[in-house]
């Protein structure tokens, strides 16, 4: 009779553990993801970084293109400055020039030793 119980309390534990221990990892752990699914779910992924990576390059050259022509009107902006400056420095030398002295010829040198015995006047 014990031999009857303990195959009973067997037969009755698998009956039972099975089921429930079913539930319970089906409940616990997460469902495996389709391959095809998660494949998909990757493209996506990739697309989408794919088109911000095309905006921000087409920003990036719209940047570089405002850059150039914001460069191109500096240079011409300092180009025409230069020449005003230049202009302006041509003018102050030419207002310049009248009002200085005008060179004078050489006087000769006067001697001081003239009348001092000893030293000649051709020194």
């Amino acid at each position: 009779m014990l031999r009857f119980r303990f195959t009973s309390g067997v037969i009755l534990g698998l009956v039972i553990g099975l089921p429930v221990g079913l539930l319970i990892g089906l409940l616990v752990l997460p469902p495996q993801p389709d391959p095809a699914a998660l494949t998909s779910l990757e493209v996506q992924d990739l697309r989408r970084k794919l088109e911000a990576a095309s905006y921000a390059k087409d920003r990036a050259e719209r940047q570089l293109e405002q850059f150039q022509k914001l460069a191109e009107q500096m240079t011409a902006s300092f180009s025409r400055l230069e020449e005003r400056f230049k202009l302006l420095g041509e003018q102050a030398q030419g207002a310049a020039e009248p009002t200085a002295a005008p060179p004078t010829a050489l006087s000769p040198r006067p001697t001081a030793t003239a009348g001092v015995p000893g030293h000649d006047a051709g020194d």
